[in-house]
C-alpha cells in the first residue's frame, strides 16, 4: 500500500512502488534544476518501502531517471537532485541535500544539513557527519566515516 500525503505534489512522470510512505508538503519529480534543460522529464522511481517523511524534494531526470532505492528513509528538508541514485537502505538526515548525478551507495548515511556535490559517488555503507561538505577532491572508502569542511576520514563506520 501507498500512502499519499494529500498537501503531497507528484509530477507526471513519477513510479512510486509498494510499502512508500509520502509525507506532508513532498514535491516529487518536478523539472530538473539544471539551466537549459529544465524541459527534461525522465521521472523518478521510488522503489518499494521507502519513507519519504515530509518536505522532502526530488527533481526528475535529465539524463536518466532520477532513483530512490529500496527501503530509503529521507527526512524532512531533504533533497535530491536530478538524475541521482540512492541505492537500497539509504538515509538522509533532515536539511541533507544530494547533488544532481550523485550516486549513494547501499547503506550509506548522510548526517544533518550534510552536502554531497554533484556527479560524486558515496560508496557503501559510509556515514557522513553533520554539516559535512563531499567535494571532487574527497576520496571515500566503503564502510568509513567523514566529517568536516571538506570531509576527512575519521574511522571504520561498524554497523
Amino acid at each position: 500500500m501507498i500512502h499519499l500525503d494529500k498537501t503531497a505534489i507528484i509530477g507526471k512522470n513519477v513510479i512510486i512502488e509498494d510499502d512508500v510512505y509520502i509525507g506532508p508538503y513532498c514535491i516529487i519529480g518536478m523539472p530538473p534544476e539544471w539551466k537549459g534543460r529544465e524541459n527534461e522529464d525522465k521521472g523518478v522511481l521510488i522503489k518499494k518501502g521507502s519513507r519519504l517523511t515530509g518536505l522532502f524534494t526530488v527533481d526528475s531526470g535529465a539524463d536518466k531517471q532520477t532513483i530512490i532505492g529500496e527501503n530509503c528513509y529521507l527526512m524532512k528538508h531533504s533533497h535530491v537532485g536530478h538524475d541521482a541514485t540512492l541505492e537500497n537502505n539509504v538515509t538522509l538526515s533532515c536539511g541533507a541535500k544530494i547533488g544532481g548525478h550523485s550516486i549513494i551507495g547501499e547503506y550509506t548515511n548522510i548526517g544533518l544539513n550534510a552536502v554531497i556535490h554533484q556527479k560524486i559517488s558515496i560508496p557503501r555503507g559510509c556515514m557522513i557527519g553533520a554539516s559535512a561538505f563531499v567535494g571532487k577532491k574527497s576520496l571515500l572508502k566503503p564502510n568509513y566515516k567523514y566529517a568536516g569542511v571538506p570531509v576527512k576520514e575519521i574511522g571504520k563506520n561498524e554497523r
